[in-house]
């Protein structure tokens, strides 16, 4: 106990506090129990190096003890009675804020969050005083300053102090206090100072501290009243407003977004002090000197690690090398695949494109042997058309000039019916020749060809009118080389036998589709008519029987006056037709001596028919 008296230990350890005063008591009744006197008789026999030894050992064991359980109770707070009084009658404490002013304090929507220095700060009073402090939600910090003003909030957590603003807050010691600078472009005129702002547009949050002090000390500067400090600094970047003046803290925050690159801090000002700290309603006075006290109780280095853990920044407007040699190594990337896949299909292309030339020039080769082709077999046909034609024209003369010596009425007749054949033959050719059309042609020029060459071959046509339907319809020559021979014959027939004795009458010829390949052909006159017995007698009604076979067609005569021959056939494809070089076949014609031979040549387009006559 004495050693405590000597160093002067016991005194401080009673004005620190209570617990101290109680241990040194407690000591004090140890030294006066025997046993405790009895451990220090070593005092007596004039040991001086063991007693020294002991006294710094016994201070040594002393303080270690008790300097943490001293220390921890020197940071207890006393609050007088009327503190304790007011905190118990406030347990809640609502207050308001700035939303979207950090470092200092800013408020998420979405999750209820607030956060900053002055959240770290309250957190302090709450745990130092036991009250609850809550942000009020979704406030904005125009209507905050109108309500403190009002008294409708009593306390905000950041606020900068400010004589208008004295009027109806109460301030603690500040917590912060930093100086306030200009904003600008990169690329913005040189600007050291507010004055160089004369006349210039300066965008200010709604509510804020700046324009009082602005509109005070610089009137000539054009204020632009916004929402926010993102929507300040987003003014400026488009050129709506010259300039943003704000506090040093939440510039160096804001800039630090990649998308305020193109700001900077252009110059300070000569508010070097702009004090933050808690505004308290003026009826609240016990408030304000509880801060104070909890204020003065935090130690410096938590001071330091609030600071620390809120301002510490990187350089505003600078982008990471890290992210930089991301970037680059990303895009790089992207060109390299992008490359490759230009390269790759460049490569498919050109492999196509030599391709597709190789095929075009085969088509193209394989086009001109075609064309040369049916060059020379157009050259080819015409040729055999032009010798067909002066063949039938030659039997068509020898067949005139052999009539002339023949005295029988009934050869006579059948010489000049073969020579009628051989001519219809002899002009089709001629028209096939002159048209060009080596497969098909118009129908109806046939007919209106076959009527022309009857009309003039018998003297009696001149009184017979014709009515022809027939549409123009593009047929096989296959197909119209057998139809017109049996047209031929059954308007010769009608021009030979069905006027006798008649000064006038009338054929017609119609022709029409049913379906695409099929066809219906009625001819007829309205003429005597013709006995059955004779209409199946001659050469005629016997080759007219072999051409609707070719035909695949069916012929039967109408129940009408006159004679009316109805025909149904289909047209002759070049697929299903073969060439037949020659056919022979003996009619017996009866009452007569004549022997036919049906002779049938194919030229490969088309089929004429001779008869040779002889004599038994």
């Amino acid at each position: 106990m004495r050693l405590l008296k000597n160093n002067g230990i016991a005194n401080w350890m009673r004005q620190v506090s209570v617990l101290g005063y109680l241990f040194i008591h407690v000591l004090q009744l140890l030294a006066e129990n025997d046993a405790y006197k009895n451990y220090y008789l070593v005092d007596s026999l004039n040991c001086d190096k063991f007693r020294l030894r002991k006294k710094k050992q016994l201070l040594i064991l002393i303080v270690g003890i008790f300097a943490p359980i001293v220390c921890s109770n020197a940071q207890e707070i006393e609050f007088t009675e009327e503190e304790k009084a007011w905190i118990e009658a406030h347990p809640v404490i609502n207050h308001g804020y700035e939303p979207n002013w950090p470092p200092f304090e800013s408020y998420n929507e979405k999750d209820s969050t607030y956060t900053g220095i002055s959240e770290d700060y309250m957190k302090i009073i709450e745990e130092k005083t036991g009250i609850d402090m809550r942000p009020i939600p979704n406030v904005k910090w125009k209507d905050v300053i109108n309500q403190l003003e009002n008294g409708e909030i009593c306390f905000t957590s950041s606020c900068v102090i400010t004589e208008e603003r004295k009027k109806y807050l109460k301030f603690p010691v500040p917590y912060l206090s930093l100086p306030l600078v200009i904003v600008t472009k990169n690329d913005y005129e040189f600007v050291s100072s507010l004055n160089d702002l004369k006349g210039k547009k300066v965008a200010i949050p709604s509510g804020y501290y700046t324009a009082e002090l602005l509109e005070r000390d610089f009137p000539k500067i054009n204020i632009v009243t916004v929402l926010g400090v993102d929507t300040a600094l987003d003014s400026v970047i488009l050129g709506k407003a010259d300039a943003f003046v704000g506090n040093l803290a939440v510039v160096n925050y804001s800039l630090k977004k990649e998308k305020y690159f193109k700001l900077k801090i252009a110059a300070p000002t000569k508010y070097l002090k702009s004090e933050v700290s808690f505004g308290v309603s003026k009826d609240w006075p016990e408030l304000v000197s509880i801060i104070n006290k909890v204020y003065k109780s935090i130690s410096i280095e938590k001071h330091n690690e609030i600071k620390q853990k809120r301002l510490k920044q990187e350089p505003p407007n600078v982008i990471s090398l890290k992210k930089i040699r991301k970037y680059a190594e990303v895009t790089f990337l992207m060109v390299l695949m992008i490359m490759g896949i230009i390269l790759y299909w460049n490569r498919i292309l050109n492999k196509e494109i030599v391709k597709r030339k190789k095929a075009e020039e085969k088509i193209e080769d394989s086009l001109i042997k075609l064309e040369n082709q049916n060059r020379e077999k157009t050259a080819m046909l015409n040729a055999v058309q032009n010798r067909v034609k002066k063949s039938l024209k030659v039997v068509h003369g020898l067949l005139k000039r052999e009539s002339t010596g023949i005295d029988d009425d009934k050869v006579l007749e059948a010489v000049e019916e073969a020579q009628n054949r051989v001519l219809y033959m002899a002009i089709f050719h001629e028209k096939i020749f002159q048209s060009g059309k080596l497969t098909h042609m118009n129908i109806k020029e046939v007919i209106d060809l076959i009527i022309k060459d009857l009309t003039r071959a018998y003297a009696k046509g001149n009184k017979v009118k014709f009515d022809v339907d027939v549409k123009d319809v593009a047929i096989e020559v296959k197909t119209l080389v057998p139809l017109g021979l049996i047209v031929n014959e059954l308007i010769t027939n009608s021009l030979k036998y069905a006027f006798q004795n008649q000064d006038r009458g009338e054929i017609k010829v119609q022709i029409k589709s049913i379906d695409h390949k099929c066809y219906e052909m009625i001819v007829g006159d309205n003429g005597i008519g013709r006995k059955e017995e004779t209409e199946n007698s001659g050469i005629g009604t016997k080759l007219i029987e072999i051409f609707t076979k070719q035909l695949n067609g069916t012929l039967e005569r109408l129940d009408q006056p006159g004679t009316v021959y109805r025909l149904v056939f289909n047209t002759i494809d070049y697929k299903e037709s073969e060439l037949d070089i020659e056919k022979t076949s003996h009619l017996e014609v009866s009452n007569d001596k004549i022997l036919a031979q049906e002779i049938i040549l194919d030229d490969d387009d088309c089929k004429f028919i001779l008869l040779k006559t002889k004599y038994k």
